[in-house]
């Protein structure tokens, strides 16, 4: 009985010694700087020289042209011209790529689930075109 007790008196006493540091999901979470809209991010960018610029990326099928629009130095328009992939799954994908550039002004963006192989072709297009935009 007296181990007993002696065992739980360390073990109470342990407990309380413990790290006062707190784990929380309830914690906020520090957002990135690339979520912010564009206009408050103008600061210190190299702008991109207007006009309409075309390129090509390898989908999962085959490849992807993507036509993109600058005005002003910034990315205003990215829309898929052509592409070989499988209507029905890519054409959301497509879409909202296209908003995330035009978001994010890169081609640095996330790909979509169940497109991944059609949102790297994307992603590529759009590099070689934000290339030739520079």
């Amino acid at each position: 009985m007296k181990k007993l007790a002696m065992s739980l008196a360390f073990c109470l006493l342990l407990t309380g010694c413990g790290s006062s540091l707190s784990y929380s999901a309830e914690e906020p979470v520090a957002e990135e700087n690339q979520s912010e809209p564009v206009e408050l991010r103008q600061e210190g960018r190299h702008l991109l020289k207007d006009g309409s610029y075309v390129s090509t990326g390898r989908g999962m099928v085959g490849d992807i042209s993507v036509e993109m629009r600058v005005r002003d130095g910034f990315i205003d328009r990215v829309s898929v011209v052509e592409h070989e992939e499988n209507v029905g799954v890519v054409e959301d994908a497509f879409d909202r790529l296209e908003k995330s550039v035009i978001r994010k002004q890169s081609a640095d963006v996330d790909t979509i689930s169940g497109a991944t192989e059609a949102s790297y072709g994307f992603m590529e297009a759009v590099r070689n075109c934000i290339r030739q935009a520079e």
